[in-house]
């Protein structure tokens, strides 16, 4: 049976049913990746691209490009990914809530995880499974979380295109080599600069331009900007620095059969949680978004406008944690923003 669906971390109706298979990308090594603030370890394919925030993330891909598709489930080629996050336990998150915002959503409201009681680093874990077709494949995923000393370690597995299984003997290595985080110990130190535990470099304040083929946007100066697929978009564009879970996606749509922002934002309101938007201008023109948590740690915006026959959605996604950083300076960037 067919569905469409509609995931929380996406923007973007996908068509499922298809029963085609990716190329898997070879490993050639496992690296061996240990944390000094929180002493966690994991194992990452040596010949993935893979990005690291001590403290508090490891994360390889089978390529840049594909990172941004675990983020918006557009059309691909396949890839996998290989990620540990650490979550402190404070008065509003513990294990239950973030276990429960790790969960892709879908348009018709059922869970499709599997959850069952596990190990991970030799602590009792909880696992959660999913498995659902895409354009060009079966997409799994399967994720740890277990808590050690106040700490959760949030460790997945996951893979488009059919190819799961084609890793299985290296997931399992890339498993059993895990190490879970603890509580960082603060020794008291003459303070100095040190750049050797510096993390991914935030969005430059200094702007440039960038023209695309149906707008023109300032963009950080660290920032570069790459054409993605995107279902039913006349263009798309992403635009990332370091940080691959930080980015603006914009996405230009024909608007020529519907130019009513009320009824397309009302179309749209259940794939955002179902809140009423904000209004607000963009270009000059009038405007409304959507806030949602892309995932536990991740903070998105969504916002749409109609220019002409266009309809221009412009996606922000953030780190939670960095949120000083890269809100006001995305902000300012779609400030800029002129349709051509």
């Amino acid at each position: 049976m067919k569905h469409l669906l509609t995931l929380v971390t996406l923007v973007s109706l996908v068509i499922v049913g298809c029963k085609e298979k990716a190329n898997p990308v070879t490993i050639d090594e496992l690296h061996l990746n240990v944390d000094e603030p929180r002493k966690f370890e994991i194992k990452t394919p040596k010949n993935w691209f893979t990005q690291k925030v001590p403290g508090e993330l490891v994360l390889a891909v089978t390529s840049k490009e594909v990172s941004r598709r675990f983020s918006n489930f557009a059309p691909g080629t396949g890839g996998a990914k290989v990620e540990l996050r650490v979550l402190l336990v404070d008065s509003t998150r513990n294990l239950d809530s973030i276990v429960k915002n790790s969960k892709l959503e879908f348009r018709d409201k059922l869970d499709r995880y599997k959850r069952s009681n596990s190990t991970l680093g030799g602590k009792p874990a909880i696992k959660l499974e999913v498995a659902f077709d895409q354009t060009d494949g079966e997409y799994r995923q399967e994720i740890w979380f277990a808590e050690q000393d106040s700490v959760i370690t949030m460790f997945s597995l996951a893979a488009f295109g059919g190819t799961f299984a084609d890793y299985s003997e290296e997931f399992k290595e890339i498993y059993q080599s895990v190490k879970l985080a603890k509580r960082e110990v603060v020794a008291l130190k003459t303070p100095q600069v040190d750049t050797t535990k510096r993390g991914p470099e935030p969005p430059s304040d200094t702007l440039r331009s960038y023209s695309a083929p149906d707008f023109v946007m300032q963009i950080p100066q660290n920032f570069s900007g790459s054409r993605t697929s995107t279902p039913g978009t006349i263009s798309s564009m992403s635009f990332s620095g370091s940080r691959l879970d930080c980015t603006i996606q914009i996405d230009v749509f024909d608007a020529s059969k519907q130019k009513d922002l009320a009824k397309i934002l009302d179309q749209n309101k259940a794939s955002y949680g179902g809140g009423s938007p904000t209004s607000t201008t963009l270009a000059g023109q009038k405007a409304a978004y959507f806030n949602y948590n892309a995932n536990a740690q991740v903070a998105s915006r969504a916002y749409f406008m109609v220019k002409g026959d266009r309809m221009f959605r412009i996606t922000m996604n953030w780190y939670k944690p960095d949120q000083n950083l890269y809100l006001p300076i995305f902000e300012k960037c779609l400030g800029t923003l002129k349709p051509n």
